[in-house]
């Protein structure tokens, strides 16, 4: 007859809760998304593992705010190819929305593995234009 040992109870559920993940290993990313040479009042960026490049994960996300981003090590990004989504928009004025600044702008980066990745710069030129 199986016997249920109870110290390895805690161990079992450990494994349950984290869902068996312990090669993945995230780090927090900061950085700054400037457009036109000036800072991004507001807009989303997302960091996706680029799968045709053998990364695969969980993708990132984090809000833009007067040109800064931060996603913390729990959501942040491990090492490897990655492609990398901003998109933004711009006021109207009070009560009257917002529309997109410019199509979603996107880019391929390559974090480095095992390291803690600097601030993330990305200037995204005016040359990309509104719809």
């Amino acid at each position: 007859m199986f016997k249920i040992r109870y110290a390895y109870i805690p161990f079992v559920l450990i494994l349950l809760l984290t869902g068996c993940n312990f090669g993945t290993k995230t780090y927090p990313i900061t950085g700054t998304v400037n457009y036109d040479g000036q800072p991004l009042a507001k807009g989303m960026i997302t960091l996706t593992p680029d799968g045709t490049k053998g990364n695969s994960g969980k993708s990132s996300m984090a809000e833009i705010k007067n040109g800064s981003f931060s996603i913390p090590k729990k959501f942040g990004v491990g090492g490897g190819a990655y492609r990398i989504f901003v998109e933004s928009v711009e006021s109207l004025g009070d009560d009257a929305g917002s529309k997109e600044l410019f199509p979603t702008f996107s880019m391929d980066y390559q974090f480095q593995e095992g390291t803690n990745p600097p601030p993330l710069t990305i200037d995204i030129p005016k040359s990309v234009k509104k719809k």
